[in-house]
């Protein structure tokens, strides 16, 4: 069975892209150019010999978004992005690059104490090291 059809998992959601390929110890990037979301997996992430799918869905999904108050301005600045499969570890932290709607304010800053996290012109750049 394909995880991508699971559709288990996509109750409640809209899924608006999926992408999904087959990487080695050489890395590479997995993206959708339609909604900006990608996920970069340095060389020597996965193990030598292996040869690993990774995917990600895009999703929409309002009713496990927290409450937003528009009247403060409060909105939703990238997208519900699930990546699997669940439980892969990587032997070097990849990065999952998601857009966002604010360059104004948020250029170029990273969050206070987590070197994890990177803030772009027009993407948030987290490093993770497991699905």
């Amino acid at each position: 069975p394909n995880a991508l059809d699971d559709d288990d998992e996509d109750e409640g959601h809209t899924v608006v892209a999926t992408a999904r390929g087959i990487f080695n110890s050489n890395g590479g990037v997995l993206s959708s150019i339609e909604t900006g979301v990608s996920i970069i997996i340095p060389q020597g992430a996965i193990p030598e010999s292996v040869e690993q799918e990774i995917y990600f869905k895009v999703c929409r999904d309002n009713s496990i978004l927290p409450p937003l108050d528009k009247e403060k301005g409060e909105t939703l600045l990238s997208p519900l992005v699930m990546c699997g499969p669940h439980g892969l570890k990587f032997l070097k932290p990849v990065e999952l690059r998601l857009p966002h709607c604010d360059p104004k304010t948020w250029q170029n800053k990273s969050l206070p104490g987590d070197p994890n996290y990177l803030v772009g012109a027009n993407c948030v750049s987290v490093l993770i090291d497991h699905f």
